[in-house]
């Protein structure tokens, strides 16, 4: 939410304000899956973005929480499109899966055209979008430290970058 009261453009409002309301959908579907499948909804001490933000620092610019958010929705398409092949993914959590890829898809792609333009105006944005990379990067190490191995941790890393 506090990259909606950042924004600089109107067309970058309008994208993250609809950004906020599929992450609003995105979390109520799942709550839905979980409740139908039975299951429960627990706490993690340090979820994945908190260990990116260690990693990474507070973010102090729109740029900043851009390119942040952009190597976490990229990872979640990565992982979400491993899982759809996961024998633990069930035709529900398919279904689920998919609806929701649709949405991820997008907010990597605009995120990395609002990236890719200011990097155009700016040649220190790659920088911070390198310096999201390496904490993203050392976050999925810390939780493959301490969890053991997880889908998308084969080694596979989101597309490039372009800067």
């Amino acid at each position: 939410m506090r990259m909606a009261r950042l924004a600089d453009s109107t067309s970058l409002s309008v994208n993250l304000g609809r950004h906020l309301r599929d992450e609003a959908a995105h979390a109520w579907m799942w709550t839905k899956v979980i409740d139908e499948l039975g299951g429960e909804i627990t706490e993690v001490d340090l979820p994945y973005q908190a260990r990116t933000s260690l990693h990474f620092g507070i973010p102090r610019t729109l740029t900043e929480l851009l390119a942040l958010t952009y190597v976490s929705e990229r990872r979640g398409v990565l992982q979400y499109t491993e899982h759809l092949d996961s024998p633990a993914a069930t035709p529900l959590i398919q279904r689920t899966l998919r609806g929701i890829l649709k949405d991820e898809h997008w907010h990597v792609r605009y995120i990395d055209e609002e990236l890719q333009q200011r990097a155009r105006a700016d040649r220190c944005v790659q920088d911070i979008i390198d310096r999201a990379l390496a904490a993203e990067e050392q976050a999925m190490a810390d939780l493959a430290a301490t969890a053991g191995p997880t889908i998308g941790e084969a080694g596979a890393q989101p597309g490039p970058v372009r800067g």
